[in-house]
């Protein structure tokens, strides 16, 4: 009746012996019905299949394997990619060579003086590249094309479709290309308090997200894949911290994951509700719990 669907996310660390993926068959199989499975593909470390165009390639013997059983037991896969975070230890060789494709703070500091979150724990660092990066984008593009053209993939799933959270005081994003475009579409400049300005930025910022999420789109229909994203719990949120405007970019979308696992079971039932207001009628919410 409610037309309930379950989808898993899957990385590949188990998965040392064709014994491993049986297992993990039986225990998707004992679930009752997985409908789909989100398979890791590009992480921070790199990509996690034989790769022509990716330096860091981990993981990856396992890759085929796993989906052609997960498709011989009619259980949908869709390439994960963690967008457009890096290992600050060994990024990829397009951010090394190109390293103003990072972040800018706002105290003109870039990603590769203060990573993201190191602020929190150094630990937690991470390199994250500008979504107004065109070289980037169409590295992400080169990768997808490639991952659904070697393998029966179902669709892509889109994580980390944003900039990272204001949570250190630092905010993002002040390179180069963002402020060109501030200039040239409105005339303004930063630094600036004035908040009309501030407001006509953050504009631009969640136009580089959902741009963004268009390409690909467009990539994944040309494939005849469905394509997916993993979003912030409340739009609101999602607007005004990470620059993510999900009912915007919703359009083009065939389901949001929005997070839920962090909430009460009655919040979680008007958050459901309030973005099924704001959402594309044509995309579905699976939330993740």
């Amino acid at each position: 009746m409610w037309g309930l669907k379950l989808g898993l996310y899957m990385k590949l660390d188990f998965a040392k012996s064709r014994k491993d993926i049986k297992e993990m068959i039986d225990d998707l199989k004992s679930l009752g019905g997985v409908n789909y499975v989100l398979l890791l593909t590009k992480s921070k470390q790199g990509v996690c299949y034989p790769s022509k165009y990716a330096d860091n390639v981990y993981n990856d013997e396992r890759y085929k394997e796993v989906v052609k059983e997960l498709k011989d037991n009619s259980i949908k896969v869709h390439a994960w990619f963690c967008l457009y975070i890096e290992d600050v230890k060994k990024p990829s060789r397009i951010v090394k060579e190109n390293p103003d494709i990072l972040i800018v703070n706002k105290y003109g500091k870039s990603n590769l003086e203060e990573p993201t979150w190191s602020y929190i724990k150094p630990e937690y660092s991470v390199y994250w590249v500008c979504p107004s990066s065109e070289l980037y984008r169409n590295y992400l593009i080169k990768l997808m094309e490639e991952v659904v053209t070697k393998y029966d993939l179902d669709g892509i799933h889109l994580d980390y479709v944003r900039y990272p959270e204001a949570i250190e005081g630092r905010y993002y994003c002040y390179c180069k290309r963002c402020l060109q475009r501030f200039k040239e579409e409105y005339g303004y400049s930063f630094p600036t308090n004035d908040v009309v300005k501030i407001r006509y930025y953050v504009t631009i910022l969640c136009e580089n997200v959902s741009n963004s999420v268009k390409e690909f789109s467009t990539i994944a229909r040309e494939y005849g894949c469905e394509i997916s994203a993993y979003v912030f719990t409340d739009y609101t949120t999602a607007i005004e911290a990470c620059y993510q405007d999900w009912p915007y970019f919703s359009q083009y979308l065939d389901f949001i994951i929005p997070t839920m696992y962090e909430v009460a079971p009655s919040w979680m039932k008007t958050l459901i509700r309030r973005a099924r207001h704001v959402t594309n009628n044509r995309c579905e919410i699976h939330p993740a719990i």
